[in-house]
């Protein structure tokens, strides 16, 4: 009987840690879709019904084992729909082991089962300790009836209920322990991971994954000749803002301008804070009129938006960008095109958009106006 309870809590601990590792960038819980619920009701039926398999035997249609765990487990995390899957997927599997009284009860058990604990999941707003107590009070206090209504004499069978309880509360609080433990640990891991692309500031990418995300597509580029944009910004006269509100104004201002050019931008392209007050978008398969649109819409959004800072004080700010793009004909590297086009805007009068190849495109035209001249005087 040790034997094969022991067999269950280590199936129970390795299927947990699959089951985390195939789902550990969704994971359940009571706001998770329903197709997400579906999916987790399924494994945690299919779950039950490996632990069955597993079971000691009682008497001759009667066995005892941990599928009731696995239920409450889905139910603890998503609520009523993963519990009643798991259940129903449970009674089909009981089932097919064999057809018999028993059977029949145990039908009836997980219907109890997966009703209760799916109520309990969904609706109780308890600690996740004193909720997990409670679901595995419940589901075994349902298997225990379901055992009592099948067992010639309880007396019988007193020791071996009494070893099950034991072991479903012990072995419960383990593997919930257990899918706490990886589940924080994964939480921690992709925190850590989003931090370090991250600019801590304004939540911006960081010039770390800017370069990422450059270099890669600098290469899709050279290999596939797929176009590449790139819009960079610095805000203008920035230091004045520092230098009279102060520093912390500054950041406040930093996190609306990232705010505002999310919404400029709908989110296209990679936005990142590169340093200061400069900030770039890079923008994968965008045709050129396109980013030169995109870039004026930026600047019109920033010098027509009123930043307010926390005294209430109203801030009229406006940017200089520079912008370039691979298919533009241009010697430089898309980086120092944009950059160069960039300090032309500032002094050029700021509050502007500059684009290299817009000026070569003019200096080439007067050239040749002035070639024309020549021959015709």
């Amino acid at each position: 009987m040790l034997r094969d309870f022991i067999i269950n809590i280590s199936i129970m601990i390795s299927f947990t840690f699959v089951w985390h590792q195939l789902f550990k960038r969704n994971q359940l819980k009571l706001q998770s879709g329903f197709s997400l619920k579906v999916i987790d009701g399924l494994i945690a039926g299919v779950f039950s019904v490996l632990l069955m398999n597993f079971s000691f035997t009682i008497n001759e249609i009667t066995i005892l084992d941990l599928r009731h765990v696995a239920v409450a487990m889905v139910a603890l995390y998503g609520g009523f729909i993963p519990a009643m899957i798991a259940s129903g997927v449970v009674i089909a599997g009981r089932y097919m082991i064999d057809v018999n009284y028993s059977s029949h009860v145990a039908l009836f058990m997980m219907l109890a089962i997966g009703i209760g604990t799916g109520l309990i999941g969904q609706y109780v707003k308890w600690t996740v300790w004193k909720k997990w107590t409670l679901l595995l009070v419940y589901a075994h206090s349902i298997f225990f009836i379901a055992f009592w209504v099948v067992s010639d004499s309880i007396a019988e069978v007193a020791l071996a209920a009494l070893f099950h309880a034991a072991m479903a509360l012990g072995g419960g609080y383990f593997v919930l322990y257990f899918a706490r433990y990886i589940r924080k640990a994964t939480d921690t891991f992709y925190e850590i991971q989003e931090n370090a692309r991250k600019d801590p500031l304004t939540e911006l990418f960081n010039v770390r994954t800017f370069d990422h995300y450059y270099n890669h597509y600098m290469n899709e580029y050279v290999e596939n000749g797929n176009p590449v944009g790139l819009i960079m910004l610095d805000l203008d006269y920035f230091k004045h803002i520092n230098d009279t509100f102060g520093h912390s104004a500054g950041d406040d201002i930093l996190k609306e301008v990232a705010v505002r050019l999310r919404e400029l931008t709908g989110n296209q392209g990679i936005i990142s804070r590169n340093g200061g007050e400069e900030f770039t978008v890079l923008l994968p398969d965008i045709e050129l009129k396109e980013l030169k649109k995109l870039a004026e819409k930026v600047r019109r959004g920033i010098d027509h938006h009123t930043f307010k800072l926390k005294d209430g004080t109203a801030l009229h700010l406006t940017v200089s960008a520079g912008v370039s793009h691979t298919h533009a004909g241009l010697k430089e590297e898309l980086f120092e095109s944009a950059d160069s086009a960039m300090y032309i805007a500032k002094h050029a009068g700021r509050n502007q958009v500059c684009a290299l190849y817009d000026l070569a495109s003019k200096a080439q035209k007067e050239s040749v106006k002035e070639k024309e001249a020549s021959l015709g005087g």
